[in-house]
């Protein structure tokens, strides 16, 4: 079964595509059923078949959609989630809906609705910028959000506050002339005292005329960008610096980025709250830490050190209460946690509103230091925001990321339309998302994984209680789930439980995706997969479904998942997970796989054999016991926080790069030789194992970690192109041979968001270390004792680690499974 033309198809790929009859021989095969869904997948050269509301056929009694594998007889469908018969009807031609098409399993209905507003762009700006960042940094930002006012759409709405100590909303209303509304950073300000400081009146939030959205006070705050374009960009132009006078050397800068969030999510509640929903974006920009107010992680002193995974470890152990009671680090200072706990509870706050009002929270990140991640993640996770972390506002990660943010779309085509939009018209995104799942009676759902809030039962659906699992797993209790804003790389995991099935055939999935496009148009996606059911003695085709991919990424957002609700202030203590019990329960859960599919002799190792359909899986979770996603150290929180986020944003090609990462070999002896059966010039790099026994002195190698892209240089190349060689006549192969892995990098470069750091390096040089933790330390120091490091006499590298190896770890798990009964 090609699990990826599915995907590409139906934005669609599940852990096992063929189930057994009974709910006990499904438990028997040890990995889930669960989904990875995309819903603006854009990987299919065919656009996604688009139909009118006329077109739009439900089920009487369950409201689920037409589709392709519903069972028609005589005018009447019947549905297959509750085997309801309902009439199929025809238009004035004759022709039955084009939902009923077998190439229709996904298709998108156009409502002719619109939506009320237009989409949001708020913008809460950072100016605690001192010394050198003031003209390096702090002028970035500026060229950087002066140029993303040009990719709004010309009726996006905007607004724009500015934090420091204090937090400052600016009118944006060219009519009022420039004025700024100041609030003491150091307060938590709750609605009523914002409305009050700003002189909004209900009644002036609803009276408006032809010409305005809201009414004349909410203008102020919130306009079209088509009249509001120059006096934000004056605005952005005369911002100055907010950095109260301290002691650089002993001080950090009084910052109040939770003030200046809260505020935000205030001023829109004032504005949106009479309104209704609609989607949009807070793009908020951190240069630093919470160090003032409601929010902050960390004293104003540089002597009070910010809190690590050692802190987070010992404060979950030690249960302690919210209160100010310091924890003695590993360097005689003191941290004192109740300001992680009390700004977690501060930002759960923020982000419930966020919700109420649909948009979503995005942290742009422009620091060398931790700037508070690790308590505010909720607000990106929950609303579906994007996390862009840099080390300085004035890099090409920051820059470039940020303009991809605003890609443009390419839309459908339609040579019928005469009116059809150019090219890059629209942003490449989806507003103010919700998703809906159906399932057929033998199945339920656990919950959803993902950057998404779970939405209450939808009481018009009498069957919706019946399918949901009493085992829950993440956003759960529920089938209807709020996304708010959905790229094409936004996936989503959703866990089912396996029931009895009745009968042999299929059971059914139905996505149904309601989105707001960039148009305005309020659109319906519909996607309809069918899974097989057969006997439960029936492991050839059981064996022929499973997708080990798929498998491994939603075991793994599963692990991640539990290490988050770990860190939740309100998590009970009893149920606090730690990385070690998470490794306890991955390895558990491979050594029930193996012992289920795998085909040995009791006590004989030798015997041991899993088919290809399963033996990748033992390999992608030791690169997951090892990822960056379970094992903390050497990581801030901030920096676990972040590369967790953006994995529960991907979907299972970029996942899995970011579990087990790609590494190509170009080698200097086969570069540019002619095969002699076809004739052609061999340039292209070849795959190699994420293995030690993949370097080598005459090699250039091409790392791909997802957040990094490496260039390694072996001894030999390095000394090359040290003596310059390349730039001789007569070594024009050895200049391409370098240029061939920049080139292919260029062209991953180009296509990832975030940008990946790109590191160019040599061997035994500092930034190997990067390609040396990702490599399975299958020659180590520990495995050859008497060779000594560096040495000429062997070719091969050695690893300094203490990590077990792939065949090691393996070999252990084989021990342990043809010891089973």
């Amino acid at each position: 079964m090609d699990f990826e033309a599915r995907e590409d198809v139906d934005g669609v790929r599940l852990s096992w595509n063929t189930l057994p009859k009974s709910k006990l021989q499904h438990q028997r095969n040890v990995i889930p059923l669960a989904s990875m869904y995309t819903p603006l997948n854009n990987k299919s050269p065919q656009p996604c078949p688009l139909a009118d509301k006329s077109q739009i056929l439900r089920c009487r009694q369950c409201f689920s959609f037409l589709n392709p594998y519903v069972v028609a007889n005589s005018g009447v469908w019947y549905c297959q989630f509750c085997e309801f018969g309902n009439v199929l009807e025809q238009d004035a031609n004759g022709n039955f809906p084009l939902s009923i098409n077998p190439d229709s399993s996904t298709i998108e209905y156009v409502t002719g609705r619109l939506s009320k507003f237009p989409p949001i762009f708020f913008y809460v700006v950072d100016t605690c910028f001192e010394v050198e960042d003031v003209e390096d940094a702090y002028q970035s930002l500026k060229e950087s959000i002066l140029l993303s006012l040009s990719q709004l759409p010309e009726n996006a709405l905007v607004g724009f506050i500015s934090y420091g100590k204090h937090v400052q909303i600016h009118e944006i209303n060219p009519m009022n002339g420039p004025k700024i509304h100041t609030f003491n950073g150091n307060k938590d300000y709750n609605l009523e005292q914002l409305q009050k400081s700003l002189g909004i009146l209900l009644s002036n939030l609803k009276h408006q005329s032809e010409s305005q959205l809201f009414g004349p006070i909410a203008d102020m705050f919130l306009l079209s960008i088509n009249m509001a374009e120059y006096q934000i960009s004056s605005i952005i132009e005369s911002l100055v610096t907010n950095t109260f006078p301290h002691h650089t050397m002993k001080q950090r800068p009084l910052r109040a980025t939770g003030s200046a969030l809260n505020i935000a999510s205030l001023l829109l509640t004032s504005i949106l709250g009479n309104h209704g929903t609609t989607g949009g974006h807070i793009l908020t920009f951190v240069a630093g830490a919470c160090t003032y107010g409601p929010g902050k992680i960390v004293g104003e002193y540089l002597k009070e050190p910010m809190r690590s995974h050692h802190d987070i470890d010992r404060s979950n152990k030690l249960q302690l209460p919210s209160v100010p009671n310091p924890i003695t680090s590993r360097h005689n200072t003191k941290v004192d946690f109740s300001l992680v706990t009390n700004a977690k509870k501060f930002y759960k706050k923020i982000t419930s509103n966020l919700v109420k009002l649909g948009l979503s929270c995005n942290f742009f990140i422009g620091s060398y230091d931790q700037v508070g991640l690790y308590e505010m993640d909720e607000v990106c996770y929950k609303t579906g925001g994007v996390v862009i972390m840099s080390d300085s506002f004035n890099t090409s990660i920051f820059k470039q990321s940020f303009i991809k943010f605003f890609q443009k779309q390419q839309p459908i085509l339609d040579d019928n339309d005469e009116n059809q939009p150019e090219e890059g018209e629209y942003l490449d995104m989806g507003f103010n998302a919700t998703l809906e799942v159906r399932i057929s009676k033998d199945l339920q759902i656990q919950g959803l994984i993902g950057n998404a809030t779970s939405l209450p039962y939808n009481k018009s659906n009498r069957y919706i209680e019946q399918s949901v699992s009493s085992q829950p797993i993440g956003e759960s209790n529920t089938n209807s789930w709020k996304l708010f804003n959905v790229n094409p790389q936004s996936t989503y995991a959703i866990y089912f439980d396996k029931l009895d099935s009745s009968g042999f055939g299929a059971t059914f999935i139905q996505y149904i995706f309601h989105y707001q496009h960039p148009s305005g148009e309020l659109r319906l996606k519909v996607t309809t997969i069918p899974l097989s059911v057969i006997a439960d003695s029936d492991l050839v085709n059981l064996e022929s479904g499973f997708d080990q991919e798929t498998a491994l990424v939603i075991l793994a957002r599963d692990a991640i998942n539990k290490l988050q609700l770990s860190n939740n202030p309100d998590t009970n203590a009893k149920t606090v997970v730690e990385s070690a019990a998470i490794l306890k329960q991955l390895d558990k859960v491979l050594v029930d796989f193996c012992t289920r599919f795998a085909i040995y002799t009791k006590g004989r190792l030798e015997s041991f054999k899993l088919s290809s359909t399963y033996a990748m899986l033992p390999q992608f979770m030791y690169h997951l016991r090892r990822s960056q996603f379970i094992q903390v150290f050497n990581n801030s929180p901030d920096e676990t926080s972040y590369v967790r986020h953006v994995f529960m944003h991907e979907d299972v090609t970029n996942s899995l790069i970011m579990i087990q990462p790609s590494l190509l070999s170009y080698d200097v002896d086969t570069y540019g030789s002619v095969d002699e059966t076809t004739g052609e010039v061999n340039n292209d790099p070849e795959p190699v194992l994420l293995d030690s026994m993949s370097l080598g002195s005459q090699k250039i190698l091409l790392l791909d970690t997802f957040f990094q892209i490496l260039i390694y240089h072996g001894s030999k190349v390095t000394e090359w192109r040290k003596a310059n060689y390349h730039n001789l006549e007569g070594y024009e192969y050895f200049k391409a041979f370098l240029e061939a892995p920049k080139r292919e990098a260029m062209e991953i470069l180009m296509d990832r968001f975030p940008l990946p750091r790109f590191i160019d390096c040599d061997e035994g040089g500092s930034q190997a270390r990067f390609l040396m933790a990702k490599l399975n330390p299958s020659t180590s120091y520990a495995t050859n004792p008497n060779h000594m490091y560096g040495s000429s006499i062997n070719t091969q590298l050695d690893v300094l680690t203490d990590d077990i190896s792939l065949q090691l770890y393996m070999d252990h798990i084989q021990r342990i499974v043809i010891a089973k009964k």
